[in-house]
């Protein structure tokens, strides 16, 4: 089953089954991993300034939603 909740420009945020807390997202793409907290928008890992603020307004705005995914595909708490 794909892992993306999300596609932009070549880009996607994905959620991964049974994950490890905190609660977050992967944006993937060409060049790119980075985690993102669901709910401090924190970063690991290095992107372009312009996709990752995109990544983390499309997070903000669904952030009930996105939790909600992540508490169905058994992801840790």
């Amino acid at each position: 089953m794909d892992s993306a909740i999300y596609r932009f420009k070549g880009f996607r945020i994905a959620l991964f089954y049974g994950d490890h807390p905190p609660p977050h997202v992967h944006l993937l793409g060409p060049g790119v991993k980075v985690l993102i907290e669901v709910e401090s928008a924190k970063v690991k890992g290095r992107c372009d300034p312009k996709t990752l603020a995109e990544a983390r307004a499309w997070i903000a705005a669904h952030q009930a939603e996105v939790m909600e995914i992540w508490q169905q595909r058994g992801a840790k708490r």
